[in-house]
């Protein structure tokens, strides 16, 4: 089947709306939830540490949701992924060096945002317990961190919610309102803001592409580097206030030169 043909049949083009996805999310999480609980009550009988299956349970339950999901929309894998008329080939090709010129500011700058925040309110015992238990397994860590989430949250939050909110809401209210989900989906302060900021560009990208490729590949970049951070030597927090001003000054003209390449080459918005 055509693409063309695939969009035609595609169905309730206007579902989520904010509402709907606010319920989505939380659909993900029973999902998810339900699946870890059952394989958990297994490993008794597997011997499997809880951590070692928390990227199954992810998978799984990111799964379920897609089912149904993508059967209401009468959508393909391949609608959802590449809707736009240029080739995915041609769409990675094209944009992979500008957008991974900005990942090292990006990070940066994130970093010493978040240590703002952990310095205006510190991170309670058991969330730093909590989080340090999830990365203490480091093959599943980088597995989850950094090939998981960048498929799949962005399969969600731009690939449905986002795709869904260009048309109900408009560019500008529907970049907001998306970021706004995908950062309360993290569940925390610290990650909240940065997955707003980090949602924006996201949403510019696709709007601009009409392609999930670029999204990924930015948002997987930017997890790697950090996660790289965590298990390296130096904490992000302390790579960030070690930082010569020398790689503070690269890193933004990289990151500067990147977004105007970007700009010049998605400066004709994709038709939706």
């Amino acid at each position: 089947m055509s693409k063309a043909a695939n969009q035609i049949r595609e169905r309730n083009g206007r579902f989520p709306s904010v509402t709907e996805a606010f319920f989505l999310i939380v659909a993900l999480f029973a999902a998810e939830y339900v699946v870890g609980a059952a394989l958990r009550d297994l490993r008794g009988l597997s011997g499997v540490d809880p951590r070692d299956i928390s990227g199954v349970v992810t998978v799984l339950g990111n799964g379920i949701l897609f089912s149904a999901l993508l059967y209401y929309k009468r959508m393909s894998y391949a609608s959802l992924f590449h809707p736009s008329t240029n080739s995915v080939g041609a769409t990675i090709g094209t944009l992979s060096v500008p957008i991974l010129l900005t990942i090292p500011a990006m990070t940066l700058a994130m970093s010493a945002l978040v240590s703002m925040l952990e310095w205006l309110f510190p991170i309670p015992r058991w969330q730093k317990a909590m989080f340090e238990r999830m990365m203490s397994n480091e093959f599943a860590a980088i597995v989850a961190v950094c090939i998981l989430a960048p498929f799949l949250e962005e399969m969600l939050f731009r690939g449905i919610i986002l795709r869904s909110f260009l048309q109900q809401y408009g560019r500008n209210r529907g970049f907001l309102y998306s970021a706004a989900l995908f950062g309360l989906a993290h569940l925390n302060i610290y990650q909240f803001t940065v997955g707003f900021i980090g949602g924006i560009f996201l949403a510019w990208l696709y709007e601009r592409t009409r392609s999930l490729w670029p999204c990924i590949l930015l948002h997987g970049a930017y997890n790697s580097l950090i996660t790289w951070g965590w298990y390296s030597d130096s904490k992000p927090e302390e790579a960030v206030s070690e930082a010569p001003v020398l790689v503070w000054a690269l890193s933004i003209l990289l990151a500067f030169a990147g977004f105007r390449l970007l700009q010049r080459l998605l400066g004709v918005r994709a038709a939706p």
